[in-house]
């Protein structure tokens, strides 16, 4: 992990022990580096706030949450498809490495084990969430599912989740490899045929291309094209990712 980097970071505490909420507030209040901008006592109000358009840095969330099991809050917290999603550090009693690769699995960012002192659950948020390869590639993976669903690219199609991992290799390394190379690597990587590739994109993008959605018309835009026939497989990708890296200021 990185050190933090002196800014303030925010938060939002959720537990249903009213006594630890308040522990954490008043310490919270006297503490430079993390803001907890809201504390509640359900998972529910969490995620109301978030979609009400609350942005925070990290959600600090007991895993024994008064209204929903962990997985449903996590499964509702991914469904938001927050474009600058937090770090989402769960507060819990000794787990096994099972449970924890579960939690990690449905969207689980890091652990801190019960009881603790509010200093050192702020200062674990404060590690937690300037892990800046970690923030980065989760609001990258945010970003790009954005944009994807803001295209309409069906969901089911093969063609979408290779343009998802090419573009996250984009974003997160500005390759400059030609797209032979780009198809040739993640075939190898998915163990099929470049060809196969290729034309699973072309098929998503022409899928795209038949939505025209707002999103589409700004990128054929971006290149000074037409809207009569789809942009190409990788004037695609590329102002996608171009575009992406813009909005993570990469």
């Amino acid at each position: 992990m990185t050190e933090p980097s002196g800014s303030i970071l925010t938060a939002l505490f959720a537990d249903g022990d009213e006594k630890l909420r308040r522990a954490v507030g008043a310490y919270a209040a006297e503490e430079q580096g993390v803001r907890i901008v809201e504390i509640v006592a359900t998972g529910g109000q969490v995620l109301e706030l978030l979609q009400n358009g609350l942005q925070v840095d990290a959600l600090i969330v007991d895993t024994l949450l008064p209204d929903m099991d962990v997985f449903e809050f996590l499964s509702q917290l991914g469904r938001l498809c927050l474009k600058d999603p937090p770090t989402v550090i769960l507060t819990l009693c000794a787990a096994s490495d099972a449970l924890r690769s579960k939690l990690l699995t449905a969207g689980a960012d890091y652990f801190i084990l019960k009881p603790y002192w509010p200093s050192t659950l702020l200062r674990a948020v404060s590690y937690a969430a300037s892990d800046l390869q970690s923030v980065q590639q989760r609001r990258a993976r945010a970003h790009i599912n954005w944009h994807l669903d803001s295209l309409k690219a069906p969901p089911g199609m093969e063609g979408r989740a290779y343009i998802r991992r090419l573009l996250l290799e984009l974003v997160l390394n500005e390759d400059t490899a030609t797209a032979d190379e780009l198809y040739r690597g993640l075939a190898m990587e998915l163990r099929t045929t470049p060809n196969t590739v290729s034309k699973a994109i072309g098929r998503t993008v022409q899928a795209i291309w038949r939505q025209a959605t707002p999103e589409y018309r700004k990128l054929c835009d971006f290149f000074g094209e037409g809207r009569d026939r789809p942009l190409s497989n990788m004037k695609l990708i590329k102002g996608l990712a171009e575009r992406i890296r813009w909005e993570l200021g990469m």
